[in-house]
């Protein structure tokens, strides 16, 4: 017998032909079975053909509409909850770091919305509106969007949506902001020069000399800044060594606060030595005094102490304490500039807003400047691909046509 002939013969005690997945009981009820997409074996009751054949269809349109187990009013947010929790194996500040990320710029926006009810063009909207109104980096944002891929593609699992459609959206949105949004502004020598002079010895910001000089002398990430120890410095080899990094851990359920955890690096480019130059080796010759006057305090986190960049309690700073300072000292230094400038009848030479990445960003693009070899710059920088290197070496000599060119005419005199 041919399979299309014994289906057709699957019928009921009163001899109606039986679809596929429906079947009669011995006592006389109907059920229908079917695997979800988790690959589960379900099955729906009814006491009458005709209400099963109803809870079928029932059923079906519900799944077309994204109604699950979960509900049809499933959020984002649920979703992006559901995702993490799966994420099973990754490291503690990565987790963190995925959630901090979320619910800095989603959780209390966008991603209160059912799952159902997001279309391409609202994510497309909600990139345009990080972009221009919260001044999102591209980067920062490209993080973003692969939290609510994830969320998105569990919904799309479960059978919650037929489609994903943060799918393509990212790329699409890159490619509308142009090369620009890609581009990460390093400062320039002067703007580097005025912002060092600024704070050094100034009665407020004059604690953060010695973090940003070295920050700019050496191009380290910022965890990896908070989490030097004395013991990582060799001053007299003019070398320091870089095999951890502290990163700031948020507090969820059941937690008390937020805490600090020591983070070892994702990638073996991560573990290095970075060579020192003299005004480096000054900056912790001057946080040295500067730990010398608190006895040295330091707090302990993950059994690491002796940390260099502390606060007079002993605590190590955080990326968004270091950010706040950066944020505050460049509103102070351009409120006196524009009103010097302004006692003087010029134009203010202001300094642009500066973050903790833009001054590792700095530090690499003098190398580049300086036509380091791109093997070296690597090898500094801690890039686990040189096409990060590549992408800011190939932005400098861009600019630096330009320098040779005028430089030319210059010279040549004869035009």
């Amino acid at each position: 017998m041919m399979k299309g002939e014994e289906m057709a013969s699957r019928k009921d005690k009163k001899g109606r032909v039986l679809q596929k997945g429906e079947s009669q009981r011995k006592d006389g009820r109907y059920h229908y079975a079917y695997t979800n997409v988790a690959g589960k074996r379900c099955f729906i009751y009814a006491d009458s053909l005709a209400e099963l054949r109803k809870k079928e269809r029932d059923h079906q349109v519900a799944s077309w509409q994204g109604a699950t187990r979960y509900g049809t009013q499933a959020s984002l947010n649920y979703m992006f909850d559901r995702s993490l929790a799966l994420k099973v194996g990754i490291k503690e500040s990565t987790y963190a770091s995925y959630r901090q990320s979320y619910d800095n710029h989603v959780r209390e926006e966008f991603g209160r919305q059912a799952v159902k009810n997001i279309s391409y063009s609202d994510i497309m909207v909600f990139y345009s509106y990080l972009a221009k109104s919260k001044k999102l980096a591209l980067s920062t944002i490209e993080h973003i969007h692969l939290q609510i891929y994830s969320a998105l593609d569990l919904a799309l699992q479960d059978g919650m949506i037929l489609k994903n459609p943060s799918d393509g959206a990212f790329g699409a949105f890159r490619r509308a902001m142009g090369d620009d949004a890609r581009k990460i502004r390093a400062l320039t020598l002067d703007e580097q020069k005025r912002f060092l002079e600024f704070i050094d010895g100034h009665p407020v910001w004059g604690r953060y000399h010695s973090i940003f000089q070295v920050m700019l002398g050496t191009g380290l990430r910022v965890g990896e800044l908070c989490g030097l120890r004395w013991q990582d410095v060799d001053i007299e080899n003019r070398l320091v060594d870089i095999n951890h990094s502290i990163v700031h851990i948020k507090a969820v359920k059941g937690e008390s606060k937020d805490h600090m955890a020591v983070s070892l690096p994702k990638t073996k480019a991560g573990i290095r030595q970075v060579p020192l130059m003299k005004p480096v080796i000054e900056g912790f010759m001057e946080e040295y005094r500067w730990a010398q006057a608190k006895h040295f305090v330091s707090e302990t986190i993950d059994g690491y102490t002796d940390f260099i960049f502390t606060k007079m309690n002993g605590t190590v700073y955080t990326s968004n304490r270091l950010d706040k300072a950066l944020s505050d000292i460049v509103k102070a230094y351009n409120k006196q500039e524009e009103a010097v400038a302004e006692l003087e009848d010029r134009e203010p030479e202001v300094l642009p807003h500066i973050s903790n990445h833009m001054l590792r960003h700095t530090f690499c693009t003098r190398l580049c400047e300086r036509d380091v070899n791109v093997k070296v710059i690597q090898t500094v920088m801690g890039h686990a691909s040189v096409n990060v290197t590549m992408d800011i070496y190939a932005e400098v000599s861009k600019a630096k046509q330009f320098d040779e060119i005028d430089r030319l005419a210059d010279e040549l005199d004869v035009f």
